[in-house]
């Protein structure tokens, strides 16, 4: 295991393993590794012959300087959890990454102006930059993202698509705690109280699956069966839900295909987002 904290080291190792033909399976992260991280790794591990993890909090892709300030940072034993599974860690600081004069930036458009992209102006132009940055470095064969963040996925995706990149994007289900709570490197702000407020998140998503899966269409009344649900648990505030389609990620009115179900709820000074694939056949 290598841990390179310049991008030309970087790349002298990305290049030496490309002499060899090895397959790069390519994980970008923010830190503050959980299981589902470990699971992205873990695939990656298991379909390529060199696994790269970057840890890097990219201030572009915050909105809130607070919540950047706040962000969990845990290199060390980020390091120590992954080092007999990963092949190299890059470690940049934001110097690296963003040097003097940097004025690079990706919007993937429509995908970036919803959803997400309404209530995080500019969130995915950051992740979408540091992404391409990354691919570029690390000449991925496969890169690896949770679908928790599903937007994230799918605007990598289309980003991928539109510029011709040659890397597979390879999107991992989203793991969650044994209460049904998705796992996020923001979850350990949560106090006890916190994460028990949090469970209404998943439970109303499974009741608005099960709504749909009865046979209701319309997808307001869908939407307002859930906030009647969440409005139960004091001290969460949503955000929104929303129903979109999986085939074009358009919110619905009315539910005839396979859609997705987001929200995001803010409890404490902590913002979550979960979500749930419904598949009508």
């Amino acid at each position: 295991m290598t841990v390179c904290k310049n991008i030309k080291k970087l790349i002298f190792k990305i290049n030496k393993a490309k002499t060899n033909h090895n397959s790069i399976g390519f994980i970008p992260t923010m830190g503050a590794l959980h299981k589902g991280h470990l699971s992205l790794i873990q695939k990656a591990r298991k379909e390529n012959d060199v696994v790269v993890v970057s840890i890097f909090v990219n201030p572009k892709q915050f909105n809130n300087p607070e919540d950047l300030k706040r962000y969990p940072r845990t290199i060390e034993r980020d390091v120590d959890l992954i080092r007999d599974i990963a092949d190299i860690i890059f470690i940049p600081d934001t110097e690296e990454i963003y040097p003097k004069g940097f004025g690079a930036n990706i919007h993937i458009s429509p995908l970036a102006d919803v959803g997400e992209g309404k209530y995080r102006p500019g969130h995915f132009d950051g992740m979408a930059t540091v992404v391409l940055k990354l691919f570029h470095i690390t000449q991925p064969t496969r890169a690896y993202f949770g679908k928790k963040d599903y937007q994230q996925y799918l605007i990598v995706k289309q980003m991928v698509r539109d510029l011709h990149l040659p890397i597979k994007i390879v999107g991992g289900e989203t793991m969650r705690e044994e209460s049904g709570l998705a796992m996020s490197s923001r979850n350990v702000r949560l106090s006890h109280s916190d994460k028990e407020k949090a469970l209404i998140i998943y439970q109303t998503l499974q009741q608005g699956k099960e709504i749909i899966q009865q046979g209701e269409q319309n997808a307001q009344n869908v939407i307002k069966k859930m906030t009647d649900i969440t409005e139960r648990e004091e001290g969460i505030t949503i955000e929104y839900i929303e129903i979109r389609n999986m085939s074009d990620f358009l919110e619905t009115d009315e539910i005839t295909e396979d859609v997705v179900i987001l929200i995001a709820a803010q409890i404490g000074e902590v913002r979550l987002i979960d979500n749930i694939e419904v598949h009508l056949s």
